[in-house]
């Protein structure tokens, strides 16, 4: 896997291109107990995993450049400087697992594989930064990481050292084993990282395994361990119905999340899917969308030399990398007056400046036609093999519940589940969770369901109107788009997003005050 961090960029002002215009976002904010510097969102929110089938063995020596070794990573460093990726602000290439020897102990003699790392993991890392990119890298508070390799329980002190002699500038740390383990893990992970000699930011896991109800998890201690950012619950997976679960988990949870995220420690929703070939034009704008509403890391999860130039335009569009790395440093969330049930949404994100970024969602576009029912979103079930699952997964209300009794439903198998799912227009998946693993989703174009027939409108495409008095903006606001970079106007109470697509969001910057140009006020991102 590949990460690409975005630094903390200024906004936008009047008179200015994107190019230069941006922070060396290397400042830093202290969290009391630990002596290492905690990173800001810039280096909180990273930028792409590369998805797919890329295989760790097989095909070395016939496509050393795909496959997961030195070459690959090092065609991805090229292609960040070459494609524009890191001017724009995408500042580090990530290596995640199954990089070490396999048949290596964990411990001092700890390796990469020779085979596939032939140069060593320090020659790699200079090889990014010569370029310009930080060097990110992955290990596991277990004995194995999640694909079986050696990893760091145990062995934080010796592991962190090492990293640090290597040139890692971001460490993810997964989980993979025994949940009991990681409060103290995770907890000497950051000190020996701290006590390293290098800046080295800390990426933890922790969180995805402890359960799906963020306000219960202990999020200060997370902080105090010294994460600088979390993944907070389900792995992405490259389909809608895995994106929008996510973001409904978001807004569930967001009034619990807002308070806790800040510079120095954030929620991590999971990499981009953008520019896998895996969403619509207009689901990839979605994800971008609210991932910079909710201030999450940016970490592209695609494969930089085969991404599609509509694709790379969004990703590299300053006017959404500014909204994500604003200097506030205030996370957004889904407005109280909507709930994951609802058909359309309205998400919003405080910003510098007294500016408002908002998203006007089209979750589920003419959902009158269809039965939404009054079962409660998230929900959980048992089934009789023990697994769990959340019937939502990005749909309308909780299809299990829609089909089957209370009763029948801790008989039914993972089966009947997915039966069910397809069977149901409104599924787009679910998300399932097995003992203390963490959740992982099941999409509904990987059950090989078919496409539902939409009753009703046979276009999906809907108005939504934003009230300015619900983002506590009165009088005249400035409506910027984002994706078109152009003011749409100066509006009284209201603004009105015409024909937005099903999974579509209008992404919107609004200002207080607008100012004609010539005159340098950053209100307004051009």
């Amino acid at each position: 896997l590949a990460s690409i961090a975005a630094p903390l960029v200024q906004p936008w002002r009047r008179g200015h291109s994107s190019h230069g215009a941006r922070r060396s976002g290397r400042g830093r904010v202290l969290v009391p107990r630990h002596g290492r510097s905690q990173q800001p969102l810039a280096d909180a929110a990273d930028g792409v995993d590369v998805m797919g089938g890329l295989p760790v063995q097989h095909r070395l020596q016939q496509d050393a450049g795909s496959c997961i070794s030195e070459w690959l990573y090092r065609n991805q460093t090229d292609e960040l400087l070459k494609g524009g990726y890191l001017f724009a602000g995408y500042r580090g290439i990530h290596i995640d697992d199954c990089w070490m020897k396999k048949d290596n102990a964990s411990g001092e003699a700890w390796q990469a594989d020779p085979d596939r790392f032939p140069s060593g993991m320090k020659a790699l890392g200079d090889y990014m930064h010569t370029r310009g990119a930080t060097f990110g890298l992955y290990t596991a508070e277990s004995p194995l990481t999640c694909a079986g390799y050696p990893a760091s329980l145990g062995w934080e002190r010796q592991h962190a050292t090492r990293f640090a002699e290597w040139g890692v500038d971001y460490m993810k740390v997964d989980g993979c084993g025994d949940v009991k383990y990681y409060e103290e893990g995770y907890k000497a992970m950051g000190a020996a990282l701290e006590a390293s000699g290098r800046d080295i930011e800390y990426s933890c896991s922790w969180p995805a395994y402890i359960g799906e109800n963020e306000s219960v998890k202990p999020f200060t201690e997370f902080i105090m361990s010294g994460c600088n950012s979390w993944r907070n619950w389900a792995d992405i997976e490259c389909t809608w119905g895995s994106v929008s679960s996510i973001i409904d988990h978001w807004g569930d949870y967001g009034a619990v999340l807002a308070p806790l995220a800040g510079p120095g420690h954030w929620h991590d929703m999971d990499m981009l899917v953008v520019g896998a070939n895996c969403l619509t034009l207009e689901e990839e704008k979605t994800q971008l969308a609210m991932w910079s509403i909710s201030a999450s890391p940016l970490i592209m999860g695609n494969d930089l030399r085969k991404v599609p130039e509509s694709s790379r335009e969004l990703l590299l569009n300053g006017n959404m990398i500014a909204v994500n790395q604003d200097s506030l440093g205030q996370m957004g969330m889904r407005l109280a007056n909507f709930t994951s049930k609802s058909p359309q949404q309205i998400w919003a994100r405080n910003l510098g400046y007294g500016d408002v970024a908002v998203a006007l969602y089209n979750k589920l576009g003419h959902a009158g036609a269809f039965e939404l029912g009054d079962a409660p979103c998230p929900s959980w079930h048992t089934l009789r093999d023990g697994r769990r699952i959340e019937a939502c997964g990005g749909g309308g209300g909780d299809f299990v519940l829609r089909r089957f009794s209370k009763e029948a439903i801790p008989a039914m198998s993972l089966t009947q589940v997915r039966e069910a799912c397809c069977d149901d227009a409104l599924c787009e998946g679910f998300v399932v969770r097995v003992g203390g693993g963490r959740p992982s989703h099941e999409g509904r174009a990987a059950l090989g369901c078919p496409r539902p027939e939409r009753k009703g409108a046979a276009d999906d495409a809907v108005d939504i109107e934003v009230r300015f008095a619900d983002l506590n903006m009165f009088g005249k606001v400035a409506v910027f788009d984002i994706w078109a970079g152009k003011v749409l106007g100066v509006f009284n109470d209201t603004f009105t997003a015409r024909a937005v697509p099903l999974h579509g969001a209008a992404f919107l910057r609004l200002s207080r005050s607008w100012s004609p140009p010539g005159d340098e006020s950053p209100a307004i991102v051009v």
